[in-house]
């Protein structure tokens, strides 16, 4: 059985962003969403998918009760480019086990090699999610929100390469640790995460 992939719409990091503002500050609502979605797209099919995308990464994310609990220090460290990368990253792959994986494998080759071509990480995703239009599509939408964040950069066509990220609070390092064991639920919160690929990003 094919795991689920889930994510069919990319959702831009500043409309990420704004939406986790609009969440702490009480004016958030599916109207307010919409209006973010039309920031990228056109179409009710479109919009109402990326709305979807957007509820579900922020609102009815597991990690908004801490985010909410640190409202001050994540706006503080939302002024920081590595440290918004980290949160934002870690609302995404909390919520979508695929985008999770495709981070990890990223990781998993950059420890060995300088660019990564998507080839290579379509097969690599394929042995979990299948071979199929909805693969192509996921990575279509993980890969874009990665370089939108300044995890990665695109060289040149079909070719990745990392972009070290120097996160400077606590908060921003705490919510992509709990990304991290969303994802791997059997192991103890004192796990030494940071020996793990998922973690090669971070400087």
């Amino acid at each position: 059985m094919e795991a689920i992939i889930g994510i069919n719409q990319r959702i831009s990091m500043q409309s990420l962003e704004d939406a986790v503002v609009a969440i702490l500050n009480g004016s958030y609502d599916d109207a307010y969403a919409i209006e973010l979605a039309k920031r990228d797209y056109q179409g009710e099919n479109r919009i109402k998918k990326a709305v979807q995308a957007m509820n579900k990464t922020t609102r009815n994310n597991p990690l908004m009760p801490v985010i909410i609990e640190n409202e001050s220090a994540v706006c503080t460290a939302f002024k920081s480019h590595d440290d918004r990368a980290l949160i934002l990253i870690a609302l995404v792959n909390t919520v979508y086990n695929f985008c999770y994986d495709a981070t990890a494998m990223l990781g998993k080759y950059f420890h060995a090699q300088t660019l990564v071509s998507r080839a290579l990480l379509q097969t690599k995703m394929s042995e979990k999610y299948g071979t199929n239009r909805t693969l192509t599509n996921g990575l279509g939408c993980i890969l874009p929100m990665l370089m939108d964040a300044g995890f990665i950069e695109r060289p040149k066509v079909g070719s990745y390469k990392m972009l070290r990220l120097s996160p400077m609070t606590d908060i921003s390092k705490q919510l992509y640790r709990q990304s991290f064991l969303q994802n791997n639920p059997l192991l103890d919160e004192n796990y030494p995460v940071e020996n793990n690929f998922y973690f090669e990003f971070l400087i």
